[in-house]
């Protein structure tokens, strides 16, 4: 267990080291005492690693390494003692490094001091700061030679050429070991569309603030509650005011009666939380969102949903995890949008069979069938696009007959 006072003088030279490292060495002299003495102070040489194999570049946190042996350079990215951060977490940026221990501590002798006073007081810091580890007064030290790389996004021009992946039934691929979706076909996206830049966040913000008042004033559309001049009972006084050792009462219908008022009820229709967007505002917000799924890269195209050749749930979550990585327990979550266009025999000569169900909502009768599973998708036609929808789940897949329902509606709104 540190004192008080110890801690705060271990803060305040591990700070006052931070900004000058030259005055290091005559501050922490209560902490590693060496032999050189004089008659009223003792100086120190502290070193918390050696001084031929690391170098401090306190500013950045990024030091270079020099191997010994070697004129190879290693990059060393520092965590602060005051992070309280888990390494093991994925969105830490020491994820995946690995951590250096190799601590150089020598050249420490005790020293006789000149007043016994001092060199018990000294004594007993030493022993009680051993306690602390040299992590958590100088910070732990990770190698950047294994730093996960950034990931940039493609330019806008570049940007709009997306593959069409192959969106087909595990049954016909059992025989490649190969778990990534074949891509059929590039195409060219609408600049207009998906080429928005820069993205407008307040848009995307007002679309979904209108959204949800939208469906919070629909919610309850019905519930109208009894205020205080509409409950059945008439006003007189119930007892005296005074006399009955009860608590003064006027008529029987207050809210906090059995059989009154109810107080802050809803109202009804009248009651209406809805606010007003402009159309043309609500159409530029998705095409933002549609633009910001591509900037990221969660955009993914398939040639269509017809593709499916059963309505199982174990059919369609397999052909999800060898597009994307879409469901399962560790798989991510997303916005499945189809479109078909009524039934593939009306254009034939032969009458289809009677009872045959091609598509619900416009959407692929497998598709809607093996979907109602998985809780990590949504499905939805072409029409119902919102922008709450796009932000709230990660990925997002679109069939080919989809995409080009939306260009054309978009394109043609303007």
């Amino acid at each position: 267990m540190i004192p008080a006072t110890a801690l705060r003088r271990a803060v305040c030279i591990s700070a006052s080291a931070r900004r000058n490292p030259s005055t290091y060495l005559s501050t922490a002299s209560w902490m590693r005492p060496s032999t050189t003495t004089t008659t009223t102070t003792t100086t120190t040489e502290f070193k918390p690693f050696s001084s031929s194999t690391y170098s401090f570049s306190t500013k950045t946190q990024l030091q270079n390494i020099n191997e010994e042996g070697g004129d190879d350079e290693k990059r060393v990215l520092v965590m602060p003692p005051n992070l309280k951060i888990d390494p093991r977490c994925v969105s830490s940026p020491f994820y995946g490094l690995d951590k250096i221990s190799d601590r150089n501590t020598g050249g420490i002798e005790d020293v006789d001091s000149s007043a016994a006073s001092d060199e018990e007081e000294l004594q007993m810091e030493r022993i009680e700061i051993d306690d602390v580890t040299d992590d958590e007064i100088h910070g732990a030290m990770y190698d950047l030679a294994n730093a996960r790389e950034p990931v940039y996004a493609i330019p806008l021009p570049n940007r709009l050429h997306v593959p069409i992946l192959q969106l087909a039934s595990p049954n016909t691929t059992n025989d490649t070991d190969d778990d990534a979706a074949e891509e059929v076909g590039t195409i060219h996206l609408s600049s207009d569309v998906f080429g928005q830049d820069p993205i407008r966040v307040d848009i995307l913000h007002r679309c979904v603030v209108y959204q949800r008042n939208k469906k919070r004033g629909l919610r309850n559309n019905g519930a109208r509650t009894k205020t205080i001049s509409e409950v059945s009972g008439s006003g007189r006084k119930v007892r005296p005011q005074k006399g009955g050792g009860t608590a003064r009462a006027g008529h029987s219908r207050p809210p906090h009666w059995r059989g009154g008022a109810k107080a802050h009820g809803p109202k009804g229709s009248v009651q209406n939380y809805e606010t007003k967007l402009n159309k043309k505002v609500r159409r530029l917000a998705v095409k933002m969102a549609l633009s910001q799924k591509l900037k990221e890269g969660n955009l993914i195209l398939v040639d269509g949903f017809e593709n499916l050749d059963s309505f199982k749930t174990k059919t369609l979550a397999r052909a999800l995890v060898e597009v994307g990585d879409i469901g399962g327990r560790y798989g991510c979550t997303a916005y499945l949008v189809d479109h078909v266009v009524g039934d593939e025999h009306e254009e034939e000569e032969e009458e289809p069979d009677e009872g045959a169900i091609t598509s619900i909502n416009g959407i692929h009768v497998n598709l809607k069938v093996a979907s109602r599973n998985l809780h990590k998708i949504k499905v939805t036609n072409q029409r119902f696009l919102n922008v709450y929808d796009i932000l709230k789940y990660e990925k997002m897949v679109m069939s080919l007959s989809a995409f080009q329902a939306i260009e054309e509606r978009m394109c043609d709104e303007e």
